[in-house]
């Protein structure tokens, strides 16, 4: 056997993209129904993770034991980091499920043949891939960098391809060792083997779901401001050591203690720079942070975020932070945002895009609530929120959030929800009445910006403009079905239909508002132009966005 310090980094690199392929698969099985809103057929590449079922077959054992058969399928697992590469998302899809195949039946063979401590590298360097996962997407702030980074992606094939080639001539040595009393077992099968499998793939799941990022935990106690609860950084640092400690309780072995020494070093080696990179990079957002400049004036959008995934597949977490950058919003409101399902990618954009854009953010409810969640982004700080879950007695739960901003001394409401389906008739006549009893009780200034699958003139359009007492930004725009802007005690300054740019399938709307000075005597801008020319240039939207802009009035 060569080195244990080299079998160690080999093992836990190739454990990473283990840990990668597996996190990548269900999301991506997971974007064709989302697009379609129906079953494609092509969940059937689940079945990927039910590949070692075969290897009770005897043949198929003895075949994955090949050397060729199963150099082959290491060198599978890493050249299926390639799919980030691939042209379409189907391809994608297909690369992946062959990787995540090819992984699986690899860990299947190598775990159950050879001595002892061949079986503890293997094992423990498939948990130290699982940490340096969790350390990357640290630093990568919520993301796993080879699935977010084509020069990460090139660099990780090419380590992991050096790492493969490694643990192939390494595997040959270990069979001519198995020649003097180590050999491969004829078969992997045993009488509770279903049992076994069960136990362990489960427990494979569970680690996948709470534990595929540090501060996914976190969101499960979110609550509004400004008790918010444990925010995900710095707290996800905790998630960090209790799983280290946790590991160290579970694979400590008192009489392998000099071999175990290496895997100690690399753990808490990862551990350290995971801390560390939480720490820089609290600090950097806190420096981000401000008051914002004082203003009167001041812009809000919405904006069906769909989990973060493209029309093409890809995360666009990217694309998303330029968009909102040009169009200069100081409040956000980002539905269908709650990316922490397995099925979904695992991460946390809203933590992302808070630390990115140097925003305020505010997510919920909370994810344990199971709704498909709200992200509020706001330039000036937030100073009280609370979270609801509208009710929902046919369909999928639908949540909302009621919230307070000062805009340098002058506080403005906000009350931000996403309705049902428009199958759940019940659930929507619900959802409004109790929407437009939160604008009611919302102070004199109040924006609603909102997702409730009606079209306007509609009953559940209709319940939040009279018993919510709110007007819409535009009363004459007729094409619209879902997102709406609604406000009361402000003036309207303009309204931007902006399209989506292929990042979501959804447009986003944009309203710009003025703070009267006096509450008790202003008047509102009632008349609309299309024409920029004919309002002042200081209350015009971004210029740099107008390449987006599908439709733009300003109110005068």
């Amino acid at each position: 056997m060569g080195p244990l310090w080299r079998a160690v980094l080999s093992e836990s690199l190739l454990g990473y993209i283990s840990w990668s392929l597996y996190h990548a698969l269900p999301p991506m099985i997971y974007y064709f129904p989302l697009q379609t809103l129906a079953l494609t057929g092509l969940e059937v590449f689940a079945a990927a993770f039910f590949s070692p079922v075969l290897l009770i077959i005897g043949p198929f054992w003895r075949l994955a034991n090949n050397k060729y058969v199963l150099a082959l399928l290491r060198l599978a697992v890493v050249g299926s980091l390639a799919s980030y590469q691939a042209p379409s998302a189907s391809i994608r899809l297909f690369i992946l499920a062959a990787g995540v195949s090819s992984s699986l039946l690899v860990q299947t063979v190598t775990w159950w043949s050879g001595n002892s401590l061949q079986r503890f590298i293997r094992i423990w360097g498939f948990i130290l891939g699982k940490m340096m996962l969790l350390v990357l997407r640290i630093w990568y702030t919520s993301l796993n960098p080879v699935w977010s980074s084509q020069t990460a992606n090139t660099v990780m094939l090419a380590l992991g391809f050096l790492a493969a080639v490694e643990r192939i001539y390494a595997a040959e040595d270990e069979r001519k060792q198995g020649a003097a009393g180590n050999t491969v077992r004829e078969t992997v099968s045993q009488p509770n083997w279903l049992l076994s499998g069960t136990a362990f793939g489960s427990l494979m799941f569970l680690t996948v779901w709470i534990f595929g990022e540090v501060s996914l935990v976190s969101r499960w106690a979110v609550s509004g401001h400004p008790h918010t609860g444990p925010d995900p950084n710095p707290y996800g640092g905790t998630i960090l050591l209790g799983l280290a400690h946790g590991l160290m309780l579970s694979f400590w072995s008192w009489s392998s203690v000099a071999s175990f020494i290496w895997f100690l070093i690399v753990l808490w080696l990862f551990v350290g720079i995971g801390l560390l990179g939480l720490s820089l990079r609290y600090k950097a957002y806190e420096k981000k942070l401000g008051q914002g400049v004082p203003k009167r004036d001041f812009s809000a959008m919405i904006w069906p975020f769909r989990f973060a995934y493209d029309n093409e597949g890809w995360c666009n977490l990217e694309g998303s932070a330029t968009l909102l950058n040009q169009t200069g919003a100081d409040f956000i409101t980002i539905l269908e945002s709650d990316a922490s399902k397995p099925f979904i990618g695992n991460n946390d954009p809203t933590m992302w895009l808070g630390e990115r854009l140097g925003f305020y953010t505010d997510f919920g409810p909370s994810t344990r609530d199971h709704t498909w969640g709200i992200m509020a982004l706001s330039r000036y700080p937030i100073v009280k929120s609370t979270h609801h879950l509208l009710p929902s007695p046919e369909g999928e739960i639908a949540p909302a959030i009621s919230m307070t901003v000062n805009f340098t001394g002058k506080l403005v409401d906000f009350v931000v929800a996403h309705f049902g389906n428009e199958e759940e008739d019940l659930d929507r006549k619900l959802q409004a009445i109790a929407v437009s009893k939160l604008l009611k009780t919302s102070s004199k200034q109040v924006v609603f910006l909102g997702y409730i699958t009606s079209a306007p003139g509609s009953r559940d359009y209709t319940e939040l403009i009279e018993n919510g007492n709110v007007q819409d930004i535009d009363s004459t725009d007729r094409d619209r079905w879902c997102s709406y802007i609604m406000y009361r005690g402000l003036i309207r300054l303009g309204y931007a239909r902006i399209s989506h740019a292929g990042l979501s399938d959804s447009e986003v709307q944009m309203a710009k508002f003025r703070i009267p000075d006096d509450l008790d005597n202003y008047v509102d801008n009632d008349r609309i132009v299309i024409d920029p020319s004919q309002v002042p240039e200081d209350i015009h939207f971004n210029p740099r966005s107008v390449y987006l802009i599908k439709e733009l009035r300003q109110c005068t």
